[in-house]
This record gives C-alpha cells, structure tokens and sequence, in this order.
C-alpha cells in the first residue's frame, strides 16, 4: 500500500477519534464555527423553536434538534404569518393532511412547523 493512502487513513481514523471523544458544549461550538461563513445568524425557524419550546424541552433535546439542523432554511421556506394563524385555527379540528393542502405544502412541512409551533402533534 502506497505510504500516502496509509497515512491518510490513520489521520481520518485519528479524526473519527478524537470526534467521539468531543463533549456535547464541544460539539455546538464546533457547529458554530462551521456555520460561521452564514453569518452566525438564526434562522426565524430556530428562533421560533426557542421560544415554543425552551420550557418544555430537555437541554439534551434542544441541542440536539439545533446540532441535527433539522429545521434548516435549505429544507423547506419560511410561513407567513397568515400560515402560521392558518394552523393555529386548523389545529385540532383539522388533520395535517388537510391543513397542508389548504396551505398547498407537504404534510411534512406542516408537521415540522407544528413541532415548531409547539403544539402537540
């Protein structure tokens, strides 16, 4: 095997490594930083999130749905207010299947938003 090749695999393994050695603060920093291109700023989404959901979430929990990027704008674009008031009064006497057609997007960009939102799915 050229010694270039085995070089090589022994800093990726070396990497792999130290990533599952990194702690979970060590982990949102690291994400941080490669996000920083993007300007470091929320997302509207993420934001929402937050608020709806920062009494009712585990710190792990959260982390975790910020780290994943569940939620991230590439995904899906933003509701408008007039979407957002749209689920609020569907919510509970409509499916999501209803809600998504009436708003014409897919019943798992209604589901995320709902999640988001807070409300129970």
């Amino acid at each position: 095997m050229d010694e270039d090749v085995v070089k090589d695999q022994l800093v990726e393994k070396a990497k792999r490594v130290l990533d599952d050695q990194l702690t979970s603060r060590e982990k949102v920093e690291r994400k941080a930083l490669s996000d920083k291109g993007k300007g470091g700023v929320w997302s509207k989404e993420e934001i929402d999130f937050l608020k709806n959901n920062r009494n009712g979430m585990s710190n792990e929990e959260l982390e975790d749905f910020f780290v994943s990027n569940e939620y991230s704008d590439e995904d899906w674009a933003p509701f408008s207010r007039t979407e957002e008031r749209y689920i609020l009064q569907s919510y509970g006497t409509s499916d999501l299947e209803t809600i998504a057609e009436g708003l014409d997007r897919t019943v798992e960009e209604v589901k995320k938003k709902v999640n988001m939102m807070g409300l129970e799915i």
